[in-house]
């Protein structure tokens, strides 16, 4: 995902503690809103393509927490060693980064879903008042 729709999706995200995602959305003009589903689209197709990257994740994610446990043992029987503090730091940062990946990967896609949503709402709206102005 480029950097505008990134900071878009973010300053979205963000406002939804004062806003709900639908008035943002409703605000948003026509032109904004395709181009962010356009990046979004983009960006979930990449993330989707990769079987054998998603299931090498896991596994490091697996490693991860594996090594966090193993550093806790290790601290808690043989006291504190530098192996110790480094696998159990180890494990903190690929756990935290797994989690990180995986939240902005749920918002993105729930943003994909309701930004889908608003621009057919207002395709059928549109087609609504020109069939209106036709009969």
């Amino acid at each position: 995902m480029d950097l505008k729709a990134q900071k878009d999706a973010d300053l979205i995200s963000a406002q939804l503690a004062n806003q709900s995602l639908s008035d943002r959305l409703i605000e948003m003009k026509d032109v904004e809103l395709i181009s962010l589903r356009d990046s979004l689209d983009k960006w979930c197709v990449e993330h989707q393509g990769s079987k054998w990257g998603n299931r090498l994740w896991i596994i490091i994610v697996m490693l991860g927490v594996f090594a966090f446990i193993q550093g806790i043992t290790d601290l808690y029987v043989s006291g504190i060693s530098l192996l110790g503090i480094f696998l159990t730091v180890l494990g903190v940062i690929i756990s935290f980064s797994w989690y990180v990946g995986e939240k902005r990967s749920r918002k993105n896609k729930v943003l994909l879903a309701a930004l889908n949503g608003e621009i057919t709402k207002r395709e059928y709206k549109g087609n609504l008042s020109k069939k209106s102005k036709t009969v």
